[in-house]
């Protein structure tokens, strides 16, 4: 499986323990994601799913959400600017539904 977006290149993503961190580096804003946010953008930027960093040490693993919660959640970022749908895959057609 490969990915299905990719960060906008003024984007840092972080993970911390207990969520997901967006960095605008063009507006300094700051965006906090939810556990379930931050696997959904894991598993769409590396492609695949992917334990997140601190699962082991915290033994709390988000649920994986449907798959029209994995599309909105991914059209919210695209249509803040953050991520950009790779050509070609699945979420092309983000905001069809």
């Amino acid at each position: 499986m490969r990915a299905t977006v990719l960060l906008a290149a003024h984007v840092v993503f972080r993970e911390l323990p207990f969520c997901g961190v967006l960095l605008d580096t063009r507006s300094s804003r700051v965006y906090r994601l939810s556990q379930e946010a931050t696997a959904v953008l894991r598993e769409a930027l590396l492609g695949a799913r992917t334990p997140g960093p601190y699962e082991p040490v915290i033994g709390v693993q988000a649920p994986p959400p449907s798959s029209a919660a994995r599309r909105r959640m991914l059209a919210s970022l695209s249509s803040q600017g953050l991520v950009r749908v790779a050509a070609g895959s699945e979420e092309e057609h983000l905001d069809d539904d």
